[in-house]
């Protein structure tokens, strides 16, 4: 169905930092990956957080490592962070650099620059809102995630996950969402331009009608239950 105003919790980060997900206490605004951080190559120090009961049967209560913010090479390696205050990444990141997301529960990771690619790898309800990616996005093992362009992403790869929301941007509109094994998926987008634009929610289908056709080729098709 359609709603007003941009998704909750995720467009209102670039908006209105302090109001981020105030039902969670999310209002500390946000840690900037400084460069001191980069140029010795550290892991960033992460405040303390208390564990969010899992909200679904085998959800973790936790990051099960030890939070990691760095840039090792080309690839900034974003792991294990938690509830708490958002993680944002905007110096030294750029074309020529990866974004590999792994190992978070709870958290909310924002982007603020172009960069590559980027990957979401064994994420649980986590939040990932992006500026522009200069090929894809890919979300694999993943469980109740968010993710949000902001600009522009020519194609989203979504594999092993169950639970996930893609928004995307009226310049992404035209972005590929290639699925696989993967379950409770739904792409949300502007019905117009604007920023008081509606947004608009769709289930991405898991289920297909095949049939053998008189030339012995396959032949699939959306089930009818998506309409």
């Amino acid at each position: 169905g359609a709603g007003g105003g941009a998704p909750a919790g995720l467009a209102a980060i670039f908006g209105d930092i302090k109001k981020i997900d105030q039902s969670k206490g999310r209002t500390e605004g946000l840690r900037h990956v400084t460069k001191d951080m980069k140029s010795k190559g550290a892991p960033a120090k992460v405040a303390a957080a208390p564990a969010r009961k899992p909200s679904g049967r085998g959800a973790p209560a936790g990051p099960k490592g030890t939070p990691v913010v760095k840039l090792v090479q080309k690839r900034w390696l974003v792991e294990n962070q938690g509830p708490g205050e958002p993680v944002v990444l905007e110096e030294g990141v750029d074309k020529e650099k990866e974004v590999y997301i792994a190992g978070c529960v709870g958290a909310t990771i924002v982007v603020k620059a172009k960069a590559k690619a980027m990957t979401l790898d064994g994420c649980h309800n986590t939040q990932v809102v992006f500026e522009s990616l200069l090929s894809s996005c890919e979300v694999v093992n993943c469980k109740r995630v968010k993710v949000q362009t902001k600009g522009s992403c020519l194609a989203f790869a979504v594999d092993k996950t169950d639970g996930i929301t893609v928004y995307l941007s009226p310049e992404s509109r035209g972005a590929q969402i290639v699925t696989s094994k993967s379950s409770e998926m739904n792409v949300s987008f502007p019905d117009g331009p604007g920023e008081d634009a509606d947004w608009i929610e769709l289930p991405i289908p898991e289920q297909f009608v095949t049939t053998v056709g008189d030339d012995n080729k396959l032949r699939s098709k959306v089930s009818e239950l998506y309409g």
